[in-house]
């Protein structure tokens, strides 16, 4: 495939994402077959969801991947599923508020918490669950560990709270973005579907350079993801350089003056004369 063709089906992919559709493949229809088989998918899905995915696969061959991995030692696993999860989808989908009981970071029990759900998210870092919410009381976004919610109740909001609340929520998820240009090297410009790959969790504009020959990407990121970023940056290596951000170029040179220093040639240390050899001799 060459690098027009990888341009254009990048394209296709960002319209259909755009426009709501999606694609599958006969691989992504047997892995999410068995992807039902697990005990996690009855508590994660509905009844109705549960068995209308199980009616559409049901033509498709099995991925017995067992016959092909051998399974050894491993980190005791947790349920990638939570009782609240469907609860409170349904708080957000029916634009409800709510009003929770948890604990805080010192212990401490929080009640009666007024808040406006908008959101689950699933860090794959510390592998669990986190619902985002406005809480009208102090004007800020919050994010809150399901694990740490006792109970959520719902509650019924007047439609110009739905639409204030909404409206607020974009304001501060916005004021909290940054961009970040960031320059595929020429002579890189054959991966560049295998970098953009990388950034496909962020809002991006792809734009090429004529007069240099490169690519430039501009990603659109809240400011919470500057590590994550960073590790991408860390991973791609010389592929791609930080072109406008001047805090995210600092941290990725004293990175690598951490590294050249760590692998730098070691000095031998003595007395003048001595090679190493003589000196373990003595």
């Amino acid at each position: 495939m060459n690098l027009f063709e990888k341009m254009f089906n990048y394209q296709i992919m960002t319209r259909l994402n755009e426009t709501g559709l999606f694609t599958w493949t006969s691989q992504e229809r047997a892995w999410l077959r068995m992807m039902l088989n697990h005990t996690a998918a009855q508590e994660a899905l509905t009844p109705s969801t549960y068995h209308k995915l199980q009616d559409m696969l049901d033509a498709e061959p099995d991925m017995n991947l067992q016959e092909y991995l051998t399974e050894k030692a491993k980190s005791e696993e947790h349920s990638v599923s939570h009782p609240l999860l469907n609860p409170l989808r349904k708080i957000i989908m029916n634009q409800q508020a709510f009003r929770l009981t948890g604990h805080v970071r010192n212990g401490r029990i929080i009640q009666d918490q007024f808040g406006f759900p908008y959101k689950l998210e699933y860090s794959m870092v510390k592998k669990e669950w986190y619902v985002l919410w406005y809480a009208p009381r102090f004007g800020k976004l919050m994010s809150t560990k399901l694990r740490s919610i006792i109970t959520a109740e719902s509650e019924q909001l007047e439609p110009q709270n739905v639409s204030r609340y909404t409206e607020q929520i974009r304001y501060l998820t916005e004021k909290r973005k940054t961009t970040i240009t960031i320059e595929v090297l020429p002579e890189f410009n054959q991966e560049l579907s295998r970098i953009l790959y990388a950034f496909s969790c962020f809002e991006k504009q792809v734009e090429y350079v004529e007069a240099q020959h490169s690519y430039r990407i501009e990603l659109t990121i809240p400011r919470s993801e500057m590590d994550y970023v960073l590790s991408k940056m860390r991973f791609l290596g010389k592929r791609v350089r930080i072109v406008d951000n001047v805090v995210l170029r600092n941290r990725m040179s004293e990175t690598a003056a951490k590294v050249l220093a760590r692998y730098a040639a070691p000095e031998v240390q003595g007395e003048p004369g001595l090679t190493s050899e003589a000196k373990v001799s003595t």
